[in-house]
C-alpha cells in the first residue's frame, strides 16, 4: 500500500473566505484572451510564412550551389580542351618531324637501288666509260648515305608524356565545399506591432581631451563599449582612438596614421577602426584592451576609400561613401553589395548588425 507523503500547509483559506471587493470582469479577460489569441494566430501565421520563405530559399540557394559546380564544370572543361589541343599541337610537330626522316630513307634507298641495277647492266655491257661514269654517282650517292647514317646514328625515341598539375589538384583537395552557408537574420516586426518610442531622459557633457591633443575641437566618428563597460571613442581632429573609464575619464590612448572615420567592435576586447586619409591611406586598423591600455595589432589595407565599417558573421562590411563592400577577416574581398558613383558622397551609407544596407 502506497503513501503519499503528508505535508502541511502553512494557511489554508476557504475561497468563499478569499472573495472580497467587486467581482472580477469576466467580460474583460474574455476580450484579453481574444487578444492575445489573435497575436498568437498573427505569430503562427508568421512562422508558416517563414518556414514557406525559408523553403524557397533554400531551393534558391541550391539551384546557385548547381550552377557554381556547372561554371567550375565548364572551366575544368575549357582546361582539358586547352591541354588536349597543346597534346595535339606536339603530336603533329613529332609525326613531321618523323614523316621527314622516313621520306629521306626512303629517298636515298629508291636512289641507291636504282644505281645498284644501272650497274649490273654496265658491267653486262662491258662499256668502259659507262663504268667510270657509274662509279662516280655511287661513290657521291653512298657518302650521301652514310652521311645521313652517321648523323642519325643515336636516334631519340619520341612519345608523348602528361604531367598532370599537382598544385591544382592540391588547392582543389583542400576545398571543403564550393562556398560557405551564411545565415542572414533580420528581425521584421509583426503586422499591427506597437511602434516602440524612446525617450531622452537627460544628457551630459564630458571633456575627453588629453595633454597630447593639438586640436581641442573634437569630432568623435564612432563609439563602441565592450566588456566591463569600457568606452572607446574614435576621435578624428587628433587622429586618436581613446579609452575611457565608467566616469567618462580618459584612461588609455593610441595614436593612429590617418583620420578614424568609424568603428566597430570585434570580440570583447578588439575593435576594428577604419582609418582613412584621401588618396595616401585606406586602412581598417585592429585595436585591443589589454590590462587598461590601448594595443595596436595588425591591419588591412584597401585600394578604395573606408568611411565606414561594420562586423557580422565573421565578415567585414566595409563602406567607400558611394559602395558597400563585404571582406573577409583576412581581408579578402567576398562582394561588392551596393555602388552608386552618381556622386563623390551618394549619401551617408551606414550598415547594421545583420549586414543590410540603410541610407
Amino acid at each position: 500500500m502506497y503513501c503519499f507523503p503528508f505535508r502541511q500547509c502553512a494557511k489554508v483559506a476557504l475561497i468563499s473566505e478569499s472573495v472580497q471587493g467587486p467581482l472580477p470582469d469576466l467580460q474583460q479577460l474574455s476580450r484579453n484572451i481574444q487578444t492575445v489569441l489573435e497575436d498568437l494566430e498573427k505569430l503562427q501565421n508568421y512562422w508558416d510564412t517563414n518556414m514557406q520563405s525559408l523553403q524557397v530559399s533554400y531551393s534558391k540557394q541550391l539551384n546557385e550551389i548547381r550552377d557554381t559546380r556547372q561554371k567550375i564544370i565548364t572551366i575544368l572543361d575549357n582546361i582539358e580542351q586547352n591541354t588536349i589541343k597543346e597534346l595535339e599541337d606536339k603530336m603533329t610537330s613529332l609525326k613531321a618531324s618523323i614523316k621527314t626522316n622516313v621520306d629521306n630513307c626512303s629517298k636515298l634507298k629508291n636512289e641507291l637501288k636504282r644505281l645498284s641495277d644501272t650497274i649490273h647492266d654496265i658491267v653486262d655491257k662491258g662499256k668502259a666509260e659507262l663504268s667510270f661514269m657509274a662509279s662516280k654517282k655511287c661513290l657521291k650517292k653512298i657518302n650521301q648515305s652514310e652521311t645521313y647514317l652517321t648523323e642519325n646514328l643515336v636516334q631519340v625515341e619520341s612519345s608523348l608524356t602528361f604531367q598532370a598539375d599537382s598544385e591544382v589538384q592540391q588547392q582543389l583537395s583542400k576545398l571543403s565545399g564550393l562556398g560557405r552557408i551564411v545565415v542572414c537574420s533580420q528581425a521584421v516586426p509583426l503586422p499591427g506591432a506597437p511602434i516602440k518610442v524612446f525617450t531622452v531622459q537627460g544628457k551630459s557633457a564630458y571633456d575627453v581631451s588629453i595633454a597630447g591633443d593639438v586640436n581641442k575641437r573634437f569630432n568623435i566618428s564612432g563609439i563602441c563599449c565592450l566588456s566591463n563597460d569600457q568606452i572607446l571613442i574614435a576621435e578624428t581632429d587628433n587622429k586618436r582612438v581613446k579609452l575611457l573609464d565608467h566616469q567618462y575619464q580618459v584612461v588609455g590612448h593610441c595614436d593612429l596614421k590617418a583620420c578614424p572615420m568609424d568603428m566597430c567592435p570585434i570580440t570583447s576586447s578588439e575593435v576594428a577602426v577604419v582609418v582613412n586619409e584621401c588618396n595616401k591611406t585606406h586602412e581598417v586598423q585592429f585595436v585591443s584592451v589589454n590590462d587598461g591600455q590601448l594595443v595596436k595589432g595588425r591591419k588591412l589595407q584597401f585600394q578604395h576609400e573606408c568611411k565606414g565599417i561594420a562586423h557580422n558573421l565573421q565578415d567585414l562590411y566595409i563602406t567607400s561613401g558611394t559602395a558597400l563592400y563585404k571582406y573577409s577577416m583576412s581581408g579578402h574581398l567576398l562582394n561588392k553589395l551596393y555602388e552608386d558613383s552618381s556622386a563623390m558622397l551618394t549619401g551617408n551609407i551606414m550598415v547594421d548588425i545583420y549586414g543590410y544596407i540603410l541610407k
